[in-house]
């Protein structure tokens, strides 16, 4: 069993939405619940109140996954798009192979050589939370 990453409640392993709160338990989450301060978050493990930056759980030491469930740095991301994005490799580097093989497949007509260059320019000026939030997952030009 594992715990819901917004308001601490035990929930099954596999259980996409928590029954308790109905928070997809895929997707980051915006912090809303007035229980714990801004910097926590729960474990998804043993449910504990930890910092939202603790990569280990200090309770249970269960690494905990990144809100976007990769751990992509936005400046390699960035860079990888802008100089490469023509076969998708930021998409591969971000963990989504779906969009990558798109971008291989349709890269002789250069249509991903001008979304790469977009793409990098906007993850490369985006903050990290506006990174996170937007284009961590590797969606397509980020998340409208």
């Amino acid at each position: 069993m594992t715990y819901c990453i917004s308001c601490g409640e035990q929930i099954r392993d596999d259980a996409e939405l928590c029954p308790n709160c109905g928070v997809n338990q895929t997707t980051p989450i915006e912090e809303t619940d007035e229980t714990r301060a801004g910097d926590e978050k729960y474990c998804f493990e043993c449910g504990e109140s930890i910092k939202k930056q603790a990569e280990i759980c200090p309770e249970c030491g269960v690494r905990q996954r990144s809100r976007s469930g990769t751990n992509s740095d936005k400046v390699v991301a960035g860079v990888l798009a802008i100089v490469l994005g023509t076969f998708g490799v930021h998409k591969f580097y971000q963990g989504n192979i779906k969009y990558g093989v798109l971008y291989l497949c349709f890269c002789w007509t250069g249509i991903p050589s001008l979304l790469g260059l977009a793409e990098g320019i906007l993850m490369l000026v985006a903050d990290d939370a506006e990174y996170e939030r937007k284009y961590a997952d590797g969606s397509i030009v980020g998340e409208f």
